[in-house]
């Protein structure tokens, strides 16, 4: 099934680009997603994403389908799911 991400901020700058389709499969899970993302991107992406042990990051923010997810739980992707991944912003 294809799936939309969506990046803000650093990630869009570390991913090369702010939106990609990637296939996966059926019943896919967002952790998994997340670190199999870490991986394709490299250090730089990853250190936004998930720490040493593959678990996410404290500030990132996930939403799936336009809703907020709690990264505590596994959620499960459904065919045509949008996954926006957002980091915090800093400045004035």
């Amino acid at each position: 099934m294809k799936i939309t991400l969506r990046y803000t901020s650093q990630l869009a700058t570390a991913a090369g680009t702010s939106e990609e389709i990637h296939e996966v499969p059926d019943g896919f899970g967002l952790l998994e997603l997340l670190g199999n993302l870490s991986m394709e991107h490299g250090p730089e992406f990853s250190k936004f994403v998930v720490n040493d042990e593959g678990k996410p990051v404290t500030t990132l923010v996930v939403a799936v389908n336009g809703t907020q997810i709690d990264l505590g739980k596994e959620v499960s992707l459904e065919a045509s799911s949008e996954v926006i991944l957002i980091t915090p912003m800093s400045g004035g």
